[in-house]
């Protein structure tokens, strides 16, 4: 009977049975009462407001101390080099795959939007946005802050990832002068962990509300000319997880499947409030608890969640084809060569949160003049539905991108990787006992 007490009780604590809940409750109540649901918005935006509000500091922290621990500069040079490479290849590809689906759309019974349907005033809030973090030119202020502080306000997480990256070399070189400063900083960056463990206790009614709105919005199944970018896009986010991650993932010794099995409850509450940014910091301790150490896994994932976009990589090209053929304009095959090598730029900015893609579509936009920026206005209506493709793909390419670089600079922990990966019961960072001090951050002269 105590056997039985317990694992109901585990079973009724599980984030992951909440989250699938709340998933379909939302999506219930949105098909049942869209008038209501649709004000049901405001539970996820508050999640994931909440949970970038700290963000930036646990990739500060992390970050800093992931290169103290990591000690030798030509070992981090390594990695660094490693990962940026992997991560330029990596945009690439999605970049062309995107270009190579959206001419899809010449051929398809698309058909031309009718522009009546949308109003010019609403891309005016987006060139705002765009405007604030490209202001229409292309410039260094997408990767260096204006100030220390800034870097923590900017909403940038590469911001962040320069700060840290420059403050983890120095604290290195300062030899035991630095230890009590980051034995501080790492201290800090446990507390902040513990937030997370607070603020997640709110993801099921994060995914309750982005469900019901989302189906208030545009019903189960998306519906008129739109339907085929939606499908197209959705339909290449999963060759690309399915084929081209799970292919990379078996070359190097691991299951993606069993990946996802892992990450699980992250990638629910992702589906709930179409942002990878609240999950970032659960996907980096579940990540470590699986044998990629902090000192690679910490740099890796924070790069990857500015430079390591594929998912919204893919919309970019996908959704600017897809505009150039449903309002007749088209694409020539230089007008698609600039707006590729303009992306490759823009999508370095972006971050994983919801809207970021529309923004920086954007951006691209205002700068290559490939279409007219007042078309972006036919695709807001879907973008909701877009973002959670775009989500879950850069999710899942930078959880594997991570396990994979550890395993190329030589330290990953293969067996704790296959003991996590294959284990019954998916390790948990909200577990006591599931939580050892797997890291040791020291410092040296």
């Amino acid at each position: 009977m105590g056997k039985a007490t317990g694992g109901r009780r585990r079973l009724h604590r599980a984030l992951t049975l909440w989250v699938v809940v709340g998933l379909v409750a939302g999506a219930v109540f949105g098909a049942v009462a869209p008038q209501y649901a649709v004000g049901m918005r405001f539970l996820a935006d508050a999640f994931v407001s909440l949970m970038t509000v700290i963000i930036a500091p646990i990739i500060f922290t992390t970050v800093v101390s992931g290169i103290a621990a990591f000690g030798s500069g030509r070992r981090l040079g390594r990695l660094s080099l490693k990962a940026l490479l992997y991560f330029e290849a990596a945009t690439t590809l999605a970049l062309l795959l995107g270009l190579g689906v959206g001419n899809l759309f010449t051929i398809l019974p698309v058909g031309e939007v009718d522009a009546s349907q949308v109003s010019e005033k609403d891309v005016v809030p987006l060139e705002r946005a765009a405007a604030g973090s490209a202001d229409g030119t292309l410039s260094l202020d997408w990767i260096i802050p204006d100030t220390f502080v800034a870097a923590f306000t900017s909403g940038n997480a590469l911001h962040v990832l320069v700060v840290a990256a420059l403050f983890g070399v120095a604290l290195t070189m300062s030899g035991r002068r630095g230890a009590p400063v980051l034995d501080l900083i790492d201290r800090l960056g446990h507390i902040f962990f513990c937030a997370v463990r607070v603020l997640v206790a709110g993801a099921p009614l994060a995914a309750f509300g982005g469900a019901a709105f989302t189906v208030s919005r545009f019903g189960l199944v998306p519906l008129r000319g739109l339907a085929y970018l939606v499908l197209v896009f959705y339909a290449t986010c999963a060759l690309i997880i399915f084929v081209g991650l799970g292919l990379l993932a078996r070359i190097n010794g691991f299951s993606l499947l069993l990946l996802m099995r892992y990450l699980r409850s992250e990638l629910l509450v992702l589906l709930g409030t179409s942002s990878s940014e609240s999950v970032f910091p659960q996907v980096l301790r579940k990540l470590e608890l699986a044998g990629a150490p902090r000192a690679t896994s910490a740099p890796v994932l924070a790069g990857g969640y500015s430079l390591h976009l594929v998912g919204t990589c893919l919309y970019l090209t996908t959704a600017a084809v897809y505009l150039a053929v449903a309002t007749g304009a088209g694409l020539s095959i230089g007008d698609q060569m600039l707006f590729l090598a303009l992306a490759m730029i823009t999508s370095k900015s972006a971050v994983g949160v919801t809207g970021s893609g529309l923004v920086t579509l954007v951006a691209t936009i205002s700068i290559s003049h490939s279409v007219p920026l007042a078309t972006v206005a036919l695709v807001i209506g879907v973008d909701r539905l877009m973002s959670e493709g775009r989500a879950f793909t850069n999710l899942l390419s930078n959880s594997v991108a991570t396990v994979v670089i550890t395993k190329w600079v030589g330290q990953l922990d293969q067996n704790r990787l296959r003991q996590a990966l294959a284990a019954p019961r998916p390790a948990d960072c909200r577990r006591p006992e599931d939580d050892p001090a797997v890291v040791q951050v020291t410092i040296s002269d």
